[in-house]
């Protein structure tokens, strides 16, 4: 379950495309190589990629190959009243890997639309994803594709799943929708709604669905900053092999955002949480109060990109646990070196501790997964990168979880891009 930590829905959506429109104009911001977002509107922007990488960790231990044709693509409006974006990521994976399928696809799609008039502002988005895999790494999730350093996209959030797991194909979708009513020139009302169901194929895994809402009052300080705060609700069911779990979440969130210059940025948002929740016998998750947290401090100047972000929210249990509280460190850093190197690289901690207790029995996780990228521009379309991901993770109780990897993974990958550049045109 995603707790709505930060600010409404509305305002991420608004933020972003606004962020987006700074970008564009903002001559301090990196030059990306390959692939790129939309930075300005009437923009449409694709690429192309073939790799090849080889792992460990998986199967018999022993090395193992994988071969992947992706694509990506996203698309942002020129409309200022009715702004639409798009991002999808798709491709094809061919992997010798023992007891594994030896072909798969991977599929992601989000979507957002925003409606402004005078006092009221509308947004709708969603985000559906198809992966053979718990995602990691890049906008696709899925390590040596060469996406490690795209910013990840900020609408249509699916389903948390913070603990890495063995489990095979999977389809997760998030639709949301978020209202602002501007009651002054400094005052908003806003709420938001979120519906966001996690399916694994073959029943090997806990599906979730889960039902959330937000309402409260934001007010604009000045230009560089803002605060506000936020009722939160969340009910969400975990089912298993006929069985249904249920536990609700409600909550009370103050957060802040400030532009301290031109180069940095922060928001941070507290609050406390109730979560309890039962099955059809028995009272597994006694009522509990947490704190959750969401935190980000962002540093952009012409050759660098820093991100440093952190979070605490309770979630579904990634389909392996029912409901868990979760502890998410990240660091996202992009550098560009002389005209045509630029390193990328991502790194995340993420504990995860069980809501419920099995046989009195807290389950808890650990990982820490990242990747660095360096990418050579080859010409003005064509690009060439190297990349290496590893990923480690441990449980205290493998009995329970038996499906939670555990161990050790790396994967490294070269590849190429071809990217001919964002299409402008003020018809689009």
């Amino acid at each position: 379950m995603k707790t709505n930590v930060v600010a409404p829905l509305i305002f991420l959506a608004l933020g972003a495309l606004a962020h987006a429109q700074v970008q564009g104009a903002n001559s301090s911001t990196p030059p990306s190589f390959g692939f790129t977002l939309p930075s300005v509107g009437g923009t449409l922007t694709y690429a192309l990629s073939g790799s090849e990488s080889v792992s460990t960790g998986y199967g018999n231990g022993g090395v193992d190959s994988t071969t992947a044709l992706s694509g990506d693509l996203a698309y942002l409006s020129t409309s200022r009243s009715k702004p639409f974006s798009l991002v999808y990521s798709g491709g094809y994976l061919y992997t010798f890997i023992p007891g594994y399928p030896s072909s798969s696809t991977y599929q992601n799609l989000a979507f957002s639309q925003v409606v402004k008039t005078k006092v009221w502002t509308f947004v709708v988005d969603d985000a559906v994803s198809y992966l053979p895999q718990s995602p990691t790494t890049g906008l696709s999730g899925i390590p040596g594709l060469g996406d490690i350093g795209v910013e990840p996209v900020q609408l249509g959030d699916e389903p948390a799943q913070s603990i890495l797991t063995n489990y095979a194909s999977r389809v997760g979708n998030g639709l949301n929708g978020g209202v602002t009513r501007q009651i002054t020139r400094s005052t908003f009302i806003n709420g938001s709604a979120s519906w966001q169901v996690l399916r694994f194929l073959g029943n090997q895994g806990i599906n979730s669905t889960e039902e959330s809402g937000t309402v409260g009052p934001s007010y604009r300080i000045d230009a560089r900053s803002s605060l506000g705060a936020d009722a939160t609700y969340d009910y969400t069911t975990d089912q298993y092999q006929g069985g249904n779990f249920d536990f609700t979440s409600e909550g009370l969130t103050f957060y802040y955002k400030r532009q301290w210059s031109h180069a940095i940025s922060m928001s941070i948002a507290l609050g406390p949480q109730r979560t309890y929740g039962s099955d059809a016998t028995a009272l597994l998750i006694p009522s509990q109060i947490n704190l959750t947290a969401n935190v980000g401090l962002t540093y952009t100047r012409k050759m660098t990109s820093v991100g440093l972000y952190y979070s605490r929210a309770t979630n579904s249990g990634s389909g392996v646990v029912y409901g868990a509280l979760t502890d998410d460190v990240t660091i996202n850093v992009q550098q560009q070196f002389m005209r045509n190197w630029q390193v990328a690289l991502t790194g995340s901690y993420i504990r995860s501790s069980s809501l419920a207790q099995i046989a009195a029995i807290n389950t808890v996780t650990q990982g820490i997964y990242g990747g660095v990228q360096a990418s050579r521009k080859i010409n003005r379309s064509l690009s060439g990168y190297f990349s290496y991901t590893a990923i480690t993770q441990s449980v205290n109780d493998t009995a329970a979880t038996q499906n939670v990897f555990s161990g050790f993974n790396q994967v490294i990958a070269v590849g190429l891009t071809y990217s001919p550049g964002a299409i402008h045109s003020d018809h689009f």
